[in-house]
Order: C-alpha cells, then structure tokens, then sequence
C-alpha cells in the first residue's frame, strides 16, 4: 500500500502540483510501527482530481475525496484552511501551501510528512516531538480545543497508545474546557474509544486529568 500511495504521489507531481503523506502514518512509520493509515494531502485541487482519477467517493464540500489506486483506497484533501463557528464541521478555504494546510491539523507530532520520494518532510518539529515523545497542540491548546473539544480525547488516546506525554499547557487546556465534552455525542466518543489499546493508559490518563465525570 505504501508503494502504491508514492506512485501517487509521483503522479500529482507530473501535474505540477505537490502532495504529501502526511499524520499517522508518516508518525508511526518513523517510530517503527506498522499502519495502514494513509492520508494524502496535496495543492491539486478536487475538481482537478475528478477529472484525473478514479474517484470513490466525493467529499469536495471539505476539500477531501476518495481515490482508488490498483486497488487501494486513499483519502486525499486538498491544502485548505479551517473556519470554525460552533460548528463541528468549518467552513473551509482553499489555500497555496503545505505550511497553511498543516497548521490547521491538531498535534504537531501528527504534522510530519513524507514525498514522492520515500523522504521526511518536517515543517513544524515534528520530528523532535515524536523523539521527545511529546504531544503538543499546533498553537494555542485552550483555543484548538474549544474548536473542538474531540481534540481532548484524541490526545488522551494518542499518549495512552504511543506512551507519549501531554505537554503541560494542553494538559491545563483540557482540565480548565473539559465541560466541553459534554458537548459531543456519543457516537464521537464512542469511535474514540474503540481506538484505544493501552486501557490501563488511558485510565490514569482519565484519573489525572479528572475526566472521569465527563466522559460516558
């Protein structure tokens, strides 16, 4: 699968546009664990795409479509910037580079990318926070959590999982917004939850953030 998704990367390039793997895998790839969690980002835009590839499934209203390559499936989304209005879903604008695509992502760890050629791109320090075993939110945590406050458990989920700390100013972040969670439906969570693996983790997690009135 990793194969098939450089050759698409090639591909977008003899078009002239730029893309890269880019969050989990990328991460997970650098600290030797297997994934199959391949996201494409890339300055091509939709309309562009349909008119190029075999298209799955059309999810252009978020900049985002699914492309099959020799029997692959990946989720592609084209560089964008996220608006948000108490809304889980934001509006959205298309932008020129990958620097403004990636600093609308949540965790810095997640930012890391990979080109066409197999090669780390790493705009933001990824890299030192995944060495560090560091999760840190791109800008001000209390903000991106109020955006939306799912962020809160994914960061849970991913310290527990990867035995990663949560740095300091997003670990108060989440104490001082946790009432946020009550805001989110079952089902969010719920898909979260069933991500979890390292259970004893994420229950001291749970205990040392006092989440435990918050959660279902």
């Amino acid at each position: 699968m990793y194969e098939v998704a450089l050759s698409l990367l090639k591909k977008i390039n003899e078009f002239g546009y730029e893309a890269y793997i880019v969050g989990g895998y990328p991460r997970d790839q650098y600290l030797g664990y297997p994934s199959t969690d391949i996201d494409i980002c890339t300055s091509m835009l939709p309309n562009q795409m349909i008119e190029n590839f075999h298209i799955i499934e059309n999810r252009s209203q978020y900049g985002s479509l699914i492309i099959e390559e020799k029997g692959f499936l990946f989720e592609i989304t084209t560089y964008r910037r996220d608006y948000y209005d108490n809304n889980r879903y934001p509006e959205i604008e298309f932008v020129d580079t990958l620097e403004e695509d990636l600093q609308r992502r949540d965790f810095i760890m997640n930012t890391l990318c990979i080109n066409s050629s197999g090669e780390y791109v790493d705009r933001l320090g990824a890299i030192k926070d995944i060495q560090n075993k560091t999760i840190r939110m791109i800008e001000t945590p209390s903000e991106r959590l109020k955006q939306d406050p799912l962020r809160m458990i994914r960061a849970i989920r991913f310290a527990s999982n990867l035995n990663f700390e949560i740095e300091e100013n997003l670990r108060e972040s989440i104490k001082q917004n946790r009432q946020l969670l009550h805001t989110l439906s079952i089902s969010r969570i719920q898909k979260e939850l069933a991500k979890v693996y390292n259970l004893e983790k994420w229950d001291e997690w749970i205990e040392t953030l006092d989440l435990k009135d918050y959660l279902p």
